[in-house]
């Protein structure tokens, strides 16, 4: 009767509830904590068959729970922010991207609309000289024209004349003959006058000279603006230092550690682990793919055919090397004495390398993902041969894409 009252009671003053520290059950303070169920329980409830033999404790005393929830909130919170910093990045990125297409977009447009203006200005310059050829020409001929109706007019005279004297009697006919004579002999030879002087037909002649130069513009035109090639890229064996070891088929590279006994050729690299490609690259878009895994040291790019190949050397642009690559733990900008990280989020698996050799452009992008890594722009090849470059070093491993 006690027990209904105190419960009529509670429930009269809305304390009766679990969400208020009693328990719904007993209507009893929840004071205990219930490690087996994980829940907190009343001091009726630890004396009950459901919670017989659990491990018990004083809810006060249970703060392990909060410090848990805490460490975990914050990893949560630096999870979030992680996103956050993400999401960010990737926005940023992708308008970053999108600023340089318009970039691009307006000198593309700025470019063409130039050569717009300068074939419209020869043309007009072509055309005016032919309106001036064809002037030249039509004035020709109507002088010539004009003294031959006035020499076949002269002629035509002599002609009817000694026509009408030929039927004369002959006392008629004989007077005077001398001078009629004369006057025929002065027309029986016509000397054929030259109507357009050489001068005019080489004019004419040289208005095919833009034909050559027509085409030859074309043809570097559509070599810019075609897509990359995919180039087939083999390593070459007479440039790889001796202590790298090359596959059958001249695809892939690993580090020996143990140098072989290889001839020291002019072409062999001798003090750093490099190998060249056997491509050589002179004009055009090319592209290639190399596996790069996660191994330690190692570097992609392109390097001049007269690039150094004994003793040290930097990688760098000023030694005739466009590389990137993973050096000590990091994705770098490869320049050995002032090498730059490069901010990747994830790591590479294939690097794509792309040659614009009239652009002077050496690009480097993931070749899973399409996610720009780095480009060397600007760059003045003056004539230089190209070949893949590749270095390989700490246990590291490259292998090309078929």
């Amino acid at each position: 009767m006690a027990a209904a009252a105190k419960k009529l009671r509670l429930g009269e003053q809305g304390w009766a509830t679990e969400a208020e520290g009693f328990c719904e059950k007993h209507q009893e303070p929840l004071k205990l904590f219930c490690k087996d169920h994980q829940a907190p329980i009343c001091l009726v409830c630890v004396t009950s068959k459901e919670h017989e033999s659990h491990k018990v404790d004083l809810l006060e005393e249970v703060c392990q729970y909060k410090d848990q929830i805490s460490s975990r909130l914050k990893i949560l919170r630096a999870e979030r922010e992680k996103m956050l910093t993400y999401k960010a990045d990737t926005e940023k990125e992708s308008q970053d991207l999108l600023n340089q297409i318009e970039e691009k977009r307006q000198k593309i447009k700025a470019e063409f609309q130039q050569m717009h203006q300068f074939l419209e200005e020869e043309e007009k310059i072509l055309l005016a000289q032919m309106e001036e050829v064809e002037k030249e020409i039509a004035r020709r001929r109507d002088e010539q024209l004009a003294r031959l109706c006035r020499e076949l007019s002269s002629l035509e005279i002599v002609i009817q004349d000694m026509e009408e004297k030929w039927q004369q009697p002959a006392s008629e006919f004989l007077q005077d003959i001398r001078k009629t004579l004369q006057r025929s002999e002065k027309k029986e030879v016509f000397e054929n006058p030259v109507a357009f002087p050489p001068e005019v037909t080489c004019r004419i002649g040289g208005f095919r000279d833009i034909k050559p130069l027509l085409e030859r513009f074309m043809e570097q035109l559509k070599e810019v603006m075609m897509q990359a090639s995919a180039a087939n890229v083999t390593l070459d064996p007479d440039t790889a230092n001796p202590e790298l070891i090359l596959s059958k088929d001249c695809k892939s590279v690993r580090w020996g550690v143990e140098c072989q006994d290889l001839p020291d050729n002019p072409e062999r690299f001798d003090f750093w682990h490099c190998v060249l490609g056997r491509e050589e690259f002179t004009a055009g878009r090319h592209f290639w793919e190399v596996t790069v895994g996660s191994e330690e040291s190692w570097a992609v790019g392109v390097a001049i055919k007269s690039v150094r190949r004994k003793g040290f050397f930097d990688f760098s642009p000023f030694e005739g090397i466009w590389a990137v690559g993973k050096w000590r733990g990091q994705y770098r900008v490869i320049n050995l004495i002032n090498s730059t990280p490069l901010s990747l989020r994830q790591k590479l698996k294939r690097i794509r390398v792309t040659l614009d050799y009239a652009g002077g452009e050496v690009a480097f992008s993931d070749a899973d993902t399409g996610i720009h890594i780095h480009t060397y722009s600007g760059a003045s090849f003056c004539g230089e041969t190209l070949l893949p470059f590749f270095y390989v070093s700490d246990e590291a491993h490259l292998s090309l894409s078929p």
